[in-house]
């Protein structure tokens, strides 16, 4: 199976218009033109973004059952 191969083939748009978003948001002009330590350096952003959300809405749940 190709490594870039979606399942959903329809998914492409909205797939490209994500990574752009993303990209624009770590203020990279070309995501297609990365070196894969800066999209590591990406993926463990968003993975530290992920888990604070994560903890946010533990500690907003807590709060309201209090």
């Amino acid at each position: 199976m190709a490594k870039n191969k979606l399942l959903v083939p329809e998914a492409r748009k909205a797939l490209d218009k994500f990574k752009i978003e993303l990209a624009n948001e770590f203020d990279v002009d070309d995501p297609n033109h990365l070196a894969s330590m800066h999209t590591g350096v990406i993926v463990r952003d968003l993975i530290e973004m992920g888990k604070q959300n994560i903890i946010d809405e533990k500690l907003q749940y807590d709060e309201k059952i209090k």
